[in-house]
């Protein structure tokens, strides 16, 4: 079984000011940029996510 983690390699101060300008956004243009706001959270978390996966034991029970 192959196990991993998870690594955010983000900056959780860049987020918070770009997520507060986006909303402040959202709310000048009547919500028309609320799609993008949601859009750019996603696509910010999973560009700055990084998975290491490590090597378990074999389940066979056999050699490298």
């Amino acid at each position: 079984m192959t196990k991993g983690k998870i690594i955010f390699t983000g900056n959780f101060l860049e987020y918070f000011v770009i997520s507060i300008a986006l909303m402040i956004l959202s709310l000048i243009t009547f919500g028309i940029a609320a799609p993008y706001w949601v859009y750019w959270s996603f696509k910010y978390f999973f560009t700055n996510m990084e998975i290491e996966l490590y090597a378990g034991p074999n389940p066979n029970g056999g050699g490298q």
